[in-house]
């Protein structure tokens, strides 16, 4: 058990978002202790370790999505996770580790080129056509068998060809975790994972407050603007909740 930080703030969801939540993860990665106090949880170390040479992600970002499935899932109707961009593995086998050691029934999605980035759009995106093509779909299944993760599903093509084409249509998630760097890619899932997110579940980014990822910022503010959301986290990346109404009253999910 790792105890969560309340800041003296009211538990509840107020806007679509639950600012208690948010103050205990962001706040106590930010100015709080937990950062050294996650680094030493041996679930965390285990789930780095199948990340490590593989991922480029911020470690608070890592803690962060630590602390969202290992602390705040159990309340979700469902689990499962969906990523949008994988490079070589990294998070998606951080996050099989995880679901494996707390919720062996749900599953990692992991949808990719697995072969570099398409063309972008040159007016807004720094990253182009080729970037990111070092990895390789059969070396992240032999990774994952030898890690005996059984629950990661991975999806290669376009996203815009293979979400939802090549992923059940009943299958719900209680995380999205959209990785794409560039405006149209991230437009399209944003909009397309929107309806199969579980009550309450997270849709988090992991480059929209990058500088070298403006298209994916003009992504994540149109989604702000055409959905009427607001962010629960902006610390150490966006995070928002889907389903959770902005004229909702009820508590929290958490807490």
């Amino acid at each position: 058990p790792l105890a969560l930080p309340t800041w003296g703030v009211t538990p509840g969801i107020a806007g679509g978002r639950s600012p208690y939540d948010a103050y205990q993860r962001g706040v106590g990665l930010e100015h709080g202790d937990l950062r050294a106090k996650i680094g030493k949880h041996p679930l965390f170390q285990e789930a780095v370790r199948a990340a490590t040479g593989r991922t480029v992600m911020d470690g608070d970002r890592l803690k962060n999505l630590f602390m969202i499935v290992a602390m705040f899932f159990e309340p979700l109707a469902s689990r499962n996770i969906i990523e949008f961009g994988c490079y070589k593995g990294g998070s998606l086998l951080f996050f099989a580790i995880l679901l494996k050691r707390l919720y062996p029934e749900a599953k990692v999605y992991g949808l990719d080129t697995f072969g570099g980035m398409p063309a972008s759009d040159g007016s807004v995106d720094l990253h182009g056509a080729g970037d990111f093509a070092d990895t390789d779909i059969e070396e992240i299944r032999k990774a994952a068998g030898k890690l005996g993760l059984d629950n990661l599903i991975l999806v290669k093509g376009l996203v815009e060809d293979t979400f939802p084409a090549q992923v059940p249509s009943d299958i719900a998630f209680g995380a999205a975790h959209i990785d794409l760097d560039i405006y149209h890619p991230i437009k399209y899932v944003q909009d397309a994972v929107w309806d199969r997110m579980t009550p309450g579940g997270y849709v988090v980014y992991d480059d929209a407050t990058a500088s070298t990822c403006i298209g994916a910022t003009q992504a994540v503010e149109e989604l702000i603007a055409g959905r009427g959301m607001r962010s629960e986290q902006v610390f150490p990346h966006f995070v928002f909740r889907a389903g959770l109404g902005a004229a909702s009253a009820q508590s929290s999910l958490h807490g």
